[in-house]
């Protein structure tokens, strides 16, 4: 057995799956194996966890800024603001009291946004510059410890997942927090999509090493199921296809790289029509009573 954080991997059943490197920030090459009987998978050599924040040190790491500079950050941001309304309206009727944490909130752009429309929302961050980007939210604290608020009816983790060193330990830790009928919403990277396919090693949404793990529909239930969770939704994110598309040809240094992102992001959106594998999917859980 292979054991990395609170997953145990079976040595002889895993597969290299793609060859990696980091775009972003050092450079670096990083191999991602499959492990098959879980269908999830990591990134090795997985950085230690006190050398990750070197890694997050890029002025083009989107989640933790929001200047809009480009004509592409200000269509981020529009894409963003109507995101905002979606992710309400799929969390709204699992909310009995409107009460929401979002952990690893960035910006807090979320939680700014649900609390606008009279939720009970607090962001959990840990990154100090991110949390103070804009000062006068002060909704947001470094870790869960520090909530005003104890109990909460949804606990979300945006593209947050694949970040944890030791995911399952750090939900074990969350659900205290989540009341007995509560749910875990996840988005997450699918690198069964028809775009992670297409562009293999190029494939934006390894963004190695900042994720260390790699989830498919089937990898996460998994996971959940031995937390004793169902799932109950999940859905495509059409947007995640386009921009992640779009960050694969620039990574493969292609001309046009908007135009052929779009494209084949289309493409992909497509082909998930009739496989349900979306290039980012969402999905809700609940504990099983």
């Amino acid at each position: 057995f292979s054991e990395i954080g609170s997953l145990m991997f079976h040595v002889e059943q895993k597969t290299r799956l793609a060859i990696v490197k980091d775009h972003l920030v050092s450079g670096e090459v990083f191999e991602i194996f499959l492990d098959e009987e879980h269908q999830i998978a990591f990134t090795q050599p997985a950085p230690a966890e006190d050398a990750l924040p070197v890694y997050y040190q890029s002025e083009e790491y989107i989640s933790h800024g929001n200047k809009r500079i480009t004509f592409l950050d200000r269509v981020y941001r529009r894409v963003q603001g109507w995101m905002f309304a979606k992710k309400e309206s799929w969390i709204y009727p699992y909310s009995s009291q409107k009460t929401y944490m979002d952990f690893g909130c960035g910006t807090g752009d979320f939680v700014y946004f649900l609390n606008q429309k009279g939720w009970s929302s607090y962001g959990v961050e840990p990154s100090e510059k991110a949390r103070n980007f804009i000062p006068t939210r002060k909704q947001l604290y470094a870790t869960e410890k520090e909530l005003p608020q104890k109990v909460f009816d949804i606990i979300g983790l945006w593209h947050v997942l694949e970040h944890l060193p030791d995911p399952k330990q750090r939900l074990k830790e969350l659900e205290l927090y989540l009341k007995e009928d509560g749910v875990f919403v996840f988005a997450l990277p699918n690198f069964k999509s028809f775009d992670a396919k297409h562009y293999h090693n190029h494939w934006a949404a390894y963004d190695v090493p900042r994720h260390l793990w790699h989830f498919s529909a089937t990898g996460i239930s998994t996971l959940m199921q031995e937390m004793n969770y169902t799932l109950i939704e999940k859905r495509g994110l059409f947007f995640d296809a386009l921009y992640v598309s779009y960050l694969s040809e620039k990574q493969k240094k292609r001309r046009f790289p908007l135009i052929r992102g779009v494209f084949w992001g289309l493409i992909s959106n497509i082909s998930a029509l009739l496989t349900g594998e979306y290039s980012s999917m969402v999905y809700i859980f609940q504990r099983k009573s």
